[in-house]
């Protein structure tokens, strides 16, 4: 972990977690070089979550359900549409199409309208869900051409 002045320097992932009392949006703390799956896999028995409102708490591991990042941080080359689906090119086109579906169900604007966020988070939403949509199309014009060449 990077030590600043002795402070660890985190990264603020924004998530979807569920830790028992339905789903809420929120960002979760992950140092540099780690993604959400491995500090949820760490030795530590709670992680911490900033709320919407600034708040944060610290939530026990054994209570958390589901932990969904809303945009992972990952690198993704956004020229490569299979990349920004999380796939690979040799993926079949049901395999194509649940990577997008489950994509964009876990960032799609209209599941976060309800909750009343602010605008930043909504438009983090939008921006997603739209790299996400393109990126499909993509995949879909590259396939049916492929289609029509053989």
């Amino acid at each position: 972990m990077i030590q600043t002045n002795r402070k660890k320097v985190l990264l603020k992932v924004a998530v979807m977690v569920d830790a028992g009392d339905g789903e809420q949006f929120a960002y979760m703390f992950v140092p540099p070089g780690l993604d959400v799956g491995e500090v949820l896999n760490d030795e530590r028995a709670f992680l911490q979550f900033e709320r919407v409102d600034g708040t944060v708490a610290m939530i026990g591991k054994k209570f958390i359900r589901s932990v969904v990042p809303i945009d992972s941080g990952r690198a993704i080359d956004p020229m490569d549409p299979y990349d920004v689906l999380g796939i690979t090119a040799s993926a079949s086109d049901v395999e194509v199409q649940e990577a997008y579906r489950r994509a964009v169900s876990g960032v799609h604007p209209d599941r976060f309208l309800s909750l009343g966020l602010p605008a930043e988070f909504m438009e983090l939403a939008t921006r997603r869900t739209a790299r996400l949509n393109d990126a499909y199309g993509k995949v879909k014009a590259l396939r049916q051409g492929q289609r029509q060449a053989a």
